[in-house]
């Protein structure tokens, strides 16, 4: 059931890698950042057991839930400077257009390297890395480069789960994901803090 599940799956994180790279409003950005990891799952869930990759689904959650409870409390709406113009909106649709043609065909060269890398983790695992790589070479403020950050992250973890299936490596990302959602909500509490002080 999960093989016909990959491609859906890949294609589910292409459209929410997007949407987060392409979105000012937080509220989307950390329900696209939800759905993403519902597609990590599916993936990882290729060579890991569901136990295993239920365990980054729900620490990616949790995060997206840490995340999301630390922007509430911080902001109090959206700013003017924080909506996109239509050229930056054009810029960024294109350029993850461009990530999806990459991904399709840097996806068969990973496949030649890691033979135990299936097609669509590869495609997969392309796209949120170059994904949120270009998230964060676009964004300054501190809850973008988190939710950046646990893109590519989350990249890297479907390429890493077809090459081991341990255990302690779940456990190691999962506490990873969950630091990385900590500090992003330090960060955005102490940058509150700083501009009412």
């Amino acid at each position: 059931m999960m093989e016909t599940l990959s491609l859906p799956a890949a294609i589910l994180v292409f459209i929410t890698g997007t949407i987060i790279l392409v979105s000012w409003d937080w509220r989307i950005s950390i329900g696209s950042l939800v759905v993403q990891y519902v597609g990590v799952f599916f993936l990882v869930a290729l060579s890991w057991p569901l136990e295993l990759a239920a365990v980054k689904l729900i620490a990616g959650w949790m995060a997206s839930a840490g995340l999301a409870l630390a922007m509430r409390n911080t902001s109090a709406g959206i700013s003017a400077s924080d909506r996109l113009l239509i050229s930056d909106i054009l810029f960024r649709v294109i350029a993850a257009i461009l990530t999806g043609l990459f991904a399709i065909t840097g996806g068969s060269k990973i496949i030649e390297l890691f033979p135990e890398i299936s097609r669509e983790q590869g495609y997969g695992a392309i796209v949120l890395i170059v994904l949120g790589l270009i998230h964060l070479g676009l964004t300054l403020k501190s809850s973008r480069v988190v939710i950046g950050l646990l893109t590519v992250l989350s990249g890297f973890g479907i390429l890493y789960a077809a090459v081991e299936s341990s255990i302690l490596i779940a456990g190691l990302l999962a506490v990873i994901t969950m630091s990385l959602s900590i500090v992003g909500a330090y960060l955005l509490n102490a940058t509150t803090l700083e501009d009412t002080g």
